[in-house]
């Protein structure tokens, strides 16, 4: 933390920030999410039954992948709803990190059910049993139907938000599940090959775990105010070097509060003192550069004299020790007290 005795310490132009605060992602899936999860709770307790009753593990397996996918689709709905909540005093961001949130329990929900799946699969492949392929295979092919189509009303949220996308993810994988139970199904029918539905179990396992792996990344990178995916610090930093009048940047911190919510502050150092309509003009340029060619919309930027700067630091170059001389700090205080 710095304090720094500029006039313009942050820009505010536009009231960005203020309109930041009530961000949302559109119309998301609301309906589309409480309609999922009632297909899905649905389908579960059905596939269930029918895995238990022709013995098939897969099935079983596919159910179990299935009420995690009613827990998502519960969770996603939830954090839909509690991210349209507008921001207050005490939560100044707004409620947008629920989906980061909801997005990482998901994943790790997925990442739980899958080692159980691979476990179960490998003591079933130790000690097969006959399982009923008929049943296998009218279930599997309803569980392909209805998660394709989950999945496709899905498929256009999942592009910008990571909620979403841990949704989508669940569907789709469920689709490919049923696939694969669909195929663990014909070759048990055709050869009798007993062994064949725990290695389908042990796939699905390994593909959630796969597919759950991905989100836990990013939704941490999120958490973690790690810079947003796509983004490349360095050729912003060459960007805001390019606004005439601008000499140096520093202290850059770049984050994302939710999917598509990219925020940046930092301080820049200008050739010269300046007016304050030259300082609105810099500062403006640079937010206008920031939104048209990074697409970020949440600037807040510190100007300072040239050669406030003083030394930096090898194992953060971006980082500065920002430097008052005595004279500059005694007549700082000398202005405030002619002021009082």
């Amino acid at each position: 933390m710095h304090d720094h005795d500029h006039e313009h310490e942050h820009d505010h132009h536009h009231d960005e920030h203020s309109h930041g605060l009530m961000h949302t992602h559109g119309p998301l899936q609301g309906p589309v999410m409480w309609i999922s999860l009632v297909l899905t709770l649905s389908f579960v307790i059905f596939e269930a039954g029918a895995g238990w009753y022709a013995k098939s593990l897969a099935l079983m397996s596919d159910a179990g992948h299935n009420f995690s996918d009613a827990f998502a689709v519960g969770l996603a709905a939830y954090a839909v709803w509690v991210g349209r909540r507008p921001a207050n005093a005490r939560k100044t961001f707004g409620y947008h990190r629920v989906a980061i949130l909801t997005a990482l329990i998901n994943a790790g929900a997925l990442i739980v059910i899958a080692i159980g799946i691979m476990v179960e699969a490998f003591d079933r492949f130790r000690h097969p049993v006959p399982i009923n392929d008929t049943i296998m295979l009218i279930v599997a092919a309803v569980a392909v139907v209805m998660h394709a189509v989950v999945a496709a009303l899905l498929h256009r949220g999942s592009h910008d938000n990571l909620n979403v996308k841990a949704v989508y993810i669940h569907m789709a994988g469920d689709a490919l599940s049923g696939l694969a139970v669909i195929a663990a199904a014909l070759v048990y029918r055709y050869t009798r090959w007993m062994e064949v539905d725990a290695i389908v179990s042990g796939l699905i396992g390994v593909f959630i775990l796969w597919s759950s792996w991905g989100i836990v990344r990013e939704a941490t990178d999120i958490l973690l105010d790690a810079a947003p995916k796509g983004l490349d610090l360095d050729a912003i930093l060459d960007a805001i070097r390019e606004v005439k009048h601008v000499i140096g940047v520093h202290d850059v911190h770049v984050w994302a509060v939710s999917d598509g919510m990219n925020y940046l502050s930092c301080h820049v150092e200008v050739d010269s003192v300046r007016t304050m309509d030259e300082i609105d003009a810099i500062l403006f340029a640079i937010n206008t550069l920031l939104d048209n060619r990074f697409g970020i919309k949440h600037p807040t930027i510190q100007t300072e004299r040239v050669g406030s700067c003083t030394s930096t630091s090898s194992d953060d170059p971006l980082f500065c020790d920002d430097h008052i001389t005595s004279a500059q700090a005694a007549g700082a205080a000398n202005h405030a007290h002619d002021h009082i």
